[in-house]
């Protein structure tokens, strides 16, 4: 079935999720209703309880947010505004 003679690997261990990162996701997900009509059916990044960049392509909002802030870890929220129903395709066929 498999290469039996493949080397074991051992990888590093993940490291644990920044608490920051979590404060953002609360705040991010209890605001949702601001963020979305400040920037409605955009990508937001959160950072410090706080938009720091928005836009419709996912990967690109994330590179504005690391270059403004420095982080990498942060979270990412779609800021979906009203009922979109999505047939035959991927909603979000612009991501990496």
């Amino acid at each position: 079935m498999g290469d039996t003679n493949m080397p074991n690997q051992a990888f590093p261990p993940v490291p644990p999720t920044p608490r920051e990162y979590w404060e953002d996701n609360d705040w991010a997900n209890t605001h949702i209703a601001e963020i979305a009509a400040a920037y409605p059916n955009l990508w937001v990044a959160v950072v410090d309880k706080q938009v720091v960049a928005s836009g419709k392509i996912i990967s690109d909002v994330r590179k504005a947010a690391e270059t403004k802030t420095g982080k990498t870890h942060f979270p990412v929220v779609f800021a979906e505004s009203g009922i979109h129903v999505y047939t035959g395709q991927s909603p979000f066929s612009n991501q990496d």
